[in-house]
């Protein structure tokens, strides 16, 4: 069949609620594989962020348990000084 005999046979609106059915199917297809491809983006984007943030945060741990053990063995040293001097 072709346009012109459905047109003859089922009327302007019918063809034309089939022409935007078949739009809107491969508008849908389209906006979707798009959104799909930019949030597989967008994730990725965000989970390296938040790995590199865990990361700072171990460093940053790490370095302030070095600084509470100096600050305990200068406490430890000025404490026995101080004991020897009495």
């Amino acid at each position: 069949m072709d346009w012109l005999e459905l047109l003859e046979r089922y009327g302007v609106p019918l063809v034309v609620a089939a022409a935007f059915w078949w739009f809107i199917q491969k508008q849908n297809k389209y906006i979707q594989e798009e959104l799909s491809k930019e949030l597989r983006e967008s994730f990725a984007r965000v989970e390296g962020i938040i790995i590199k943030l865990i990361d700072q945060q171990k460093l940053m741990q790490l370095g302030q348990r070095g600084i509470e053990k100096s600050y305990k063995s200068l406490v430890d040293i000025m404490t026995k000084l101080y004991k020897e001097k009495e």
